[in-house]
């Protein structure tokens, strides 16, 4: 195993072989040989499977959460707020070792289990349509409905992971295209995203 954090190479080779395999054929023991741990090394660190799930779903909202509370209370106009958030949100996803959708099923399936999971990803939902409702409020996005917007943003935020793992490029790339073409079809008349895009 490479020097570092134990837990963290175990949870970045448990979302690779998750990806991979999926959950299910994902055992402790093939987790054990992905990482060059012995088994029982192992569980020095996770008692079993669910408990590897579990590190995993926990840490599915951090960033898009800290992303969007840091611009939420920063400066610049609204399309600029969220230019910058979806071109994070996007490069940060096509970074993870895991399939965030997987993520997104597992949660669905133990609701209970994972009720933090889903208060965080209520809590982005409401942080992210209120800074669309702020922008439909001053002007600067078209007169749309800011819950549905919220909602197309993420999910083309998500989807955007997908075709990435079948045609890798640059991530920065992805995350600027995407974000351009996201928040250009949002902003008002005579909101230029070729300045936002250079501002951002």
């Amino acid at each position: 195993m490479a020097a570092g954090d134990p837990i963290e190479e175990v949870l970045i080779a448990a979302g690779r072989l998750f990806g991979q395999l999926g959950v299910e054929a994902t055992t402790m023991s093939k987790l054990a040989a992905e990482v060059g741990l012995g088994q029982s090394s192992l569980y020095y660190y996770f008692r079993n499977r669910d408990e590897v799930v579990a590190a995993l779903v926990a840490r599915a909202n951090v960033v898009p959460l800290e992303l969007i509370e840091g611009l939420v209370h920063g400066d610049g106009i609204v399309p600029l707020k969220l230019y910058r958030f979806v071109r994070g949100d996007v490069e940060a996803l096509c970074g993870l070792p895991f399939d965030i959708n997987e993520i997104h099923r597992i949660a669905g399936r133990q609701r209970d289990r994972f009720a933090d999971y889903w208060q965080e990803r209520a809590l982005l939902d409401r942080r992210l349509t209120s800074l669309v409702r702020a922008g439909v409020r001053d002007g600067s996005l078209r007169d749309i409905d800011p819950r549905l917007a919220s909602a197309t943003i993420l999910a083309s935020d998500e989807g955007t992971q997908n075709w990435f793992r079948l045609r890798p490029q640059p991530a920065r790339r992805v995350a600027d295209a995407v974000a351009r073409i996201t928040i250009g079809g949002l902003v008002a008349p005579g909101i230029d995203i070729d300045e936002i895009a250079s501002e951002a």
